[in-house]
């Protein structure tokens, strides 16, 4: 079982060195090292040096643990996207902003980011479409902003759905390959090459 580390007792929800925030870097631990499915409450509750019931008391299920940490990192997502898309300067500036955030977010806090990486496709596709569509979504949020550029005629008109998934699998699928150690060190150090190939995909 992976061993939860006392300078990584941060939460995702809760304050840093609490009984949630145990609770909460312990389950990113083992999720990430074994997929949610895989894992038990009781397991968690060891790794974090509680009992079962002090787990409960913070979280009715292993499934509200799983599913409040990924909404909480793809809010935390979208308010990034959402400052970078004002930055001055036109849509290249605003790709790069964009690009910056998400490295931040990332290399902040990679195990959060890999759980969040890793699990989209538990969570976003079963969500509500009202949800999926709210200003705490960080893929509609740069939808909006290729849409915005498009209007603008700063890139070719097409479908800002399709573009915002090409332009994100840049930088995720780079992410992605961290995970499985394809890739090495912080994503800060590829920072200006992703965003030279999200702008170039583009703008293709």
């Amino acid at each position: 079982m992976p061993e939860v580390l006392v300078e990584d007792v941060r939460g995702v929800t809760a304050a840093a060195g609490t009984t949630k925030a145990r609770i909460e870097r312990a389950a990113l631990t083992l999720f990430c090292a074994r997929g949610v499915d895989a894992v038990t409450t009781r397991e968690i509750a060891g790794a974090s040096g509680v009992s079962e019931g002090a787990l409960y008391r913070h979280y009715p299920s292993k499934e509200s643990l799983a599913e409040t940490m990924f909404f909480s990192i793809h809010k935390r997502l979208a308010d990034e996207i959402r400052i970078a898309a004002k930055a001055g300067g036109g849509f290249d500036a605003q790709a790069r902003a964009i690009v910056s955030a998400y490295v931040r977010v990332a290399d902040e806090d990679w195990t959060l980011f890999s759980y969040h990486l890793l699990t989209t496709h538990r969570f976003l596709p079963f969500t509500d479409a009202s949800a999926r569509q709210s200003n705490h979504n960080p893929v509609t949020l740069v939808e909006g902003v290729i849409a915005d550029a498009m209007k603008r005629g700063e890139i070719q008109k097409g479908d800002a759905a399709l573009k915002a998934a090409m332009a994100l699998g840049v930088v995720l699928q780079t992410a992605l390959h961290k995970i499985y150690d394809r890739v090495q060190g912080n994503l800060a150090a590829q920072e200006a090459a992703l965003a030279d190939a999200v702008i170039a995909v583009l703008k293709a």
